[in-house]
């Protein structure tokens, strides 16, 4: 009790502080996502990112120096999720540690017969249950910049973040009250299997083909598209984009210009 109102305290604090002009700075070369805000929105999205960087740990791997470019991209795009519930400070987060460039992880699979199947891959990013946030610079800055399409490996990475608050990874994130939760799963469901299909059979999709890997996967590409370039989304499947509007309690179609995505 006194620890959770000690915290809420210095949040109080925190968001009464003037935004550091240096901050804006770099968040307009390296979150250009901030473009897209109207006042309120960016406001917001301000004092989260303020709380964001007081709270939590940036840690440099194989040589990665950690500035403010890093923290405030990361940071940035971050934010952008939680625009539609944020009160939300990802408080079982507590480190996000940024290596220059891919790095190779463990990955394992169970086959039939009791087989157990383990391999090595590069990886961009990586969202662990105890705690930690693995990223890769490079694609972090191309996320900010708005220079890989419709995706950023750092909403990934907090969309399975928010896919975890109720539960294990599984694709299915906490919705809004009064919403039916079944529904929504089965609709998601349809979309999965919509997508997978035309995959399949070689037709233009809007998202990666990571997001064939898993329902969990699915949900966080889909995620990156629905922030990233909302309008590509919408064309490859309007109703998973009102899906995603429904529970991340969002609508950035209404923000983001399409002639700002032109050419990408």
């Amino acid at each position: 009790m006194i620890f959770s109102w000690l915290r809420s305290r210095r949040r109080r604090a925190i968001c009464q502080r003037p935004f550091p002009a240096p901050w804006d700075e770099t968040l307009s070369r390296v979150c250009r996502q901030a473009a897209w805000l109207d006042e309120g929105d960016s406001r917001r999205w301000r004092q989260w990112i303020a709380l964001f960087l007081a709270e939590k740990r940036f840690e440099g791997c194989g040589g990665q120096r950690i500035d403010d470019d890093v923290r405030l991209a990361i940071a940035g795009q971050a934010g952008l999720v939680a625009l539609g519930f944020p009160d939300e400070l990802f408080d079982r987060l507590k480190s996000i540690l940024v290596y220059p460039g891919d790095w190779v992880g463990k990955k394992a699979t169970s086959l039939e017969g009791g087989v157990h199947l383990e391999w090595r891959e590069r990886r961009l990013g990586e969202a662990w249950n105890g705690g930690s946030v693995v990223l890769a610079w490079p694609a972090v800055r191309r996320g900010g910049l708005l220079q890989d399409g419709p995706r950023s490996v750092v909403i990934h990475e907090f969309a399975h973040l928010v896919d975890a608050m109720n539960g294990p990874f599984d694709g299915l994130p906490p919705l809004p009250r009064g919403v039916d939760g079944r529904d929504w799963a089965a609709r998601l469901t349809a979309c999965r299997e919509r997508y997978e299909e035309a995959l399949d059979e070689g037709r233009s999709v809007a998202l990666d083909d990571y997001a064939a890997e898993s329902p969990v996967e699915f949900f966080a590409v889909a995620s990156e598209c629905f922030f990233q370039d909302p309008h590509r989304l919408i064309r490859g499947d309007a109703e998973l984009y009102d899906l995603l509007a429904v529970s991340w309690q969002q609508d950035p179609k209404s923000r983001v210009p399409m002639s700002s995505l032109r050419g990408r």
